[in-house]
């Protein structure tokens, strides 16, 4: 109800302050040809004053609504930005003329706007790609902290390697329910054939009054991928809880990974995961990435030559956990590549302290150890606009195969 009621909120708070804005900026540019008035550029920039001070009382108003959160401050400032700035820029054009060409030219860019929210609400969210990647390590024996990493950008690209490990990495459905879109999300991804299904957390995002209702749709997606991949882990984020996780998964076979670690063989090769619980013991998550990283492909350690260590958390803070004793791979979501990503500037917001470009997405290294970051499936919800803007949402398709070139990011 509330995310509802704030959304009628946000469209009327943007249409004030629009319709505000633009009326005053009228009255000033016939007050300006009637010789009493200012210029050109003054009247823009009394508008914008108008715009920014109208923008923030109304966000504080927002604020009744949905109590202390930063996601509707932006929210207000989005629809003001979308649909306020445009509705001032046209009722400018419409009701002075003649007017400074300066004032044409800025309502004319504020009207640009337009396609902007439209492309940001509702085509982008929607635009789901195929992140594909490989992380290249020897089949046994060491793992150098500077072996390849190469980026795939199509199924041609990669070579007929027999041997590789298949990981795909469904994060960050985020949604109120399963729809089209969240099963087109599956089916795509189990296209490629993973041998390994890999969900880092936020599966839903709705009310706990709601979960016997809607977790049964949820169930259904995880049986279909369980249908098809012998190995399913899931960890927990911060819109879903172990608890509503495990009941989720029921009897399916998927395994939710509570500080927990899973042990399989694939290919002749030991693989070890383990999951990281987001607002769990600290303590109990640290044994567990120690017991993790005891041995592995780089680690020479009597119990682990040989073995991939795959560490999955919500939060790709989660490295830290292995700073000290770096594994194979982190997988994480989280931050939705920052959900919005500016030319040249990146993610302005990312909600994780890892750096910036590998927060954006992809695989990188840090710490010695590489990291995959989804941009996730979905967006955020309840009192953030519902947009993305310059980061696509992704499947992510994740090969380990045997080394032979190319560096980290």
């Amino acid at each position: 109800m509330w995310p509802v009621l704030l959304n009628y909120y946000c469209v009327a708070a943007a249409v004030l302050v629009g319709a505000v804005a633009g009326g005053l900026a009228v009255r000033w540019l016939r007050a300006a040809g009637d010789g009493l008035g200012v210029g050109g550029w003054r009247v823009v920039g009394r508008a914008a004053g108008v715009g920014f001070v109208g923008t923030v009382v109304l966000a504080g108003g927002g604020l009744l609504i949905t109590g202390v959160d930063g996601f509707t401050l932006i929210h207000v400032a989005y629809v003001v930005g979308t649909v306020g700035v445009p509705l001032a820029g046209g009722i400018v054009l419409v009701g002075a003329r003649p007017r400074p060409r300066v004032v044409t030219a800025v309502c004319v860019l504020a009207l640009a706007a337009v396609p902007v929210g439209v492309y940001a609400t509702y085509v982008e969210p929607f635009w789901l790609r195929v992140d594909r990647v490989e992380l290249a390590v020897p089949a046994m024996g060491a793992i150098g902290a500077a072996d390849g990493v190469v980026g795939v950008d199509s199924v041609d690209d990669v070579g007929g390697v027999d041997e590789r490990i298949r990981i795909g990495v469904l994060a960050d459905l985020q949604t109120t329910g399963v729809g089209d879109y969240e099963r087109d999300a599956v089916e795509r991804l189990l296209g490629f054939g993973p041998d390994v299904v890999v969900l880092p957390g936020d599966l839903y995002q709705f009310d706990a009054a709601v979960f016997d209702e809607r977790a049964p749709g949820f169930a259904r997606l995880i049986e279909r991928i369980v249908g098809e991949v012998p190995h399913v882990y899931l960890v927990s984020g911060n819109t879903d809880t172990v608890a509503g996780l495990r009941q989720i998964v029921g009897g399916s076979g998927a395994r939710v990974l509570d500080n927990e670690i899973d042990t399989f063989e694939m290919r002749g090769v030991p693989v070890r995961v383990g999951g990281t619980t987001l607002f769990g013991d600290e303590a109990v998550a640290r044994r567990m990435a120690v017991r993790l990283a005891g041995g592995g492909l780089g680690a020479g350690g009597a119990d682990g030559a040989g073995v991939v260590r795959i560490l999955i958390g919500h939060k790709p803070d989660a490295i830290e956990l292995v700073r000290a004793t770096p594994v194979d791979l982190v997988i994480a979501g989280h931050t939705h590549g920052g959900q919005v990503s500016l030319p040249l500037l990146g993610p302005p917001l990312t909600l994780t302290n890892v750096p910036r470009h590998i927060a954006a997405g992809g695989l990188h290294e840090l710490h010695g150890t590489p990291i995959y970051v989804s941009t996730g499936v979905g967006r955020e919800r309840g009192n953030a606009p519902q947009l993305r803007l310059g980061v696509r949402p992704s499947i992510g398709i994740i090969d380990l195969v045997p080394s032979g070139g190319g560096e980290l990011g």
